[in-house]
């Protein structure tokens, strides 16, 4: 049995939410102590690492206390084995060094996957399901959550450094890329940049948790002419709709656009979305800045 601190911290969800989603969901039942503090099974530390994963994904947080409490999550988001029946070999490598916290293992895993092809080869269908199975794996139970960072950090270094190699822009105009407050699971957008600079775009690349007043000052200092949300969660669709509006309340001429698993969401305002593959998304907003 664990505490609310211990079962925190096994999970991966924060004491506050976590008790959030045990009011307004009832994902969780914890038995108390004597003194009335709760204890939680491992059961429910598996209930609360599934939620994750399923918000994670883009699911709402309705949805997934929803799949969570009839099972209906546990085939396509938990299962321990549904990932070795479909996945690619380079995304079980991965799994397996981060398991073990093998650090040159993880880039032995990376570059294998990078050798692959070009970078448009393997991004969509190599490097981000490989991401995609560290989260798998810890909502699984089968990789703590430091494992998934350690992993997950160093494709994010991997990806800085191939951004840095893009090599120099051939366009004048900038485009503004970045993710909206309180949104930091980077790794989709910031393949999604690294994607628009190979084509030759003079990519600014804010990364995480923008402010909502920083993305318009981003836009007129750095002369962009178009900017680029990232929202790979459905948490991150009221915060992107934000940053939206703030845009178009700037006065610029600017293309704004929205991309990733939950950008579908962001219905409203004059934001184009982008298709979810990093390599259509990076096609189509360049198609779009060459007829502009």
């Amino acid at each position: 049995m664990y505490t609310i601190s211990q079962a925190a911290a096994r999970s991966g969800v924060a004491v506050a939410l976590l008790r959030a989603w045990e009011r307004r969901y009832g994902v969780v039942a914890p038995s108390r102590t004597p003194s009335g503090y709760r204890l939680y099974d491992d059961a429910a530390i598996a209930r609360l690492r599934a939620m994750r994963a399923l918000i994670d994904s883009g699911w709402s947080a309705s949805q997934a206390a929803e799949a969570v409490a009839t099972g209906s999550a546990d085939a396509g988001v938990v299962e321990p084995g549904a990932l070795e029946a479909g996945g690619a070999a380079g995304d079980q490598a991965l799994v397996v060094a981060a398991s073990t916290y093998d650090t040159a293992g993880i880039e032995t895993a990376i570059d294998e996957i990078l050798a692959r092809g070009s970078y448009e080869a393997v991004i969509d269908d190599g490097l981000l399901p490989a991401v995609a199975a560290l989260g798998t794996a810890w909502a699984a139970g089968r990789i703590d959550v430091a494992a998934e960072h350690l992993a997950s950090a160093a494709v994010q270094r991997r990806l800085a450094a191939l951004f840095d190699l893009g090599g120099r822009p051939r366009a004048e105009r900038s485009v503004v890329v970045g993710l909206p407050p309180g949104c930091r699971h980077e790794i989709g957008t910031l393949a999604f940049a690294v994607a628009l600079r190979r084509r030759g775009v003079d990519v600014l690349y804010l990364g995480p948790d923008t402010p909502v007043a920083s993305w318009a000052h981003a836009a007129l200092d750095g002369h962009a002419v178009a900017a680029v949300i990232g929202v790979p969660r459905r948490a991150d669709v009221g915060p992107a709709r934000e940053v939206v509006a703030a845009l178009a309340a700037s006065g610029q001429r600017l293309i704004v656009a929205i991309g990733g698993p939950a950008a579908g969401a962001v219905t409203d305002g004059p934001a184009r979305l982008l298709p979810v593959r990093v390599t259509d998304a990076a096609a189509a907003l360049a198609s779009v800045l060459a007829t502009d």
